[in-house]
């Protein structure tokens, strides 16, 4: 299966680079995930941003962009 491009983070952005989406993924989630992913990454914010936000820790937001680990309810 091919996966679309994403748009490389701007290089202005610290830390460590979005892993790619796990290929057990499903194509109804990757349908979700692909657009949510470009959203975060045009958006220009960090995971530590991210995380303060919403109130998860960076390494949960992480699994959550990448379709690994487990969804909260």
């Amino acid at each position: 299966m091919i996966t679309p491009a994403e748009p490389p983070a701007s290089s202005g952005r610290p830390g460590r680079k979005l892993g790619p989406i796990a290929p057990t993924v499903g194509s109804a989630h990757r349908a979700w995930l692909d657009p949510m992913r470009q959203n975060y990454l045009a958006s220009g914010l960090t995971l530590n941003d991210l995380s303060t936000r919403v109130r998860f820790a960076k390494s949960k937001l992480s699994e959550l962009l990448r379709g690994v680990g487990l969804y909260p309810r």
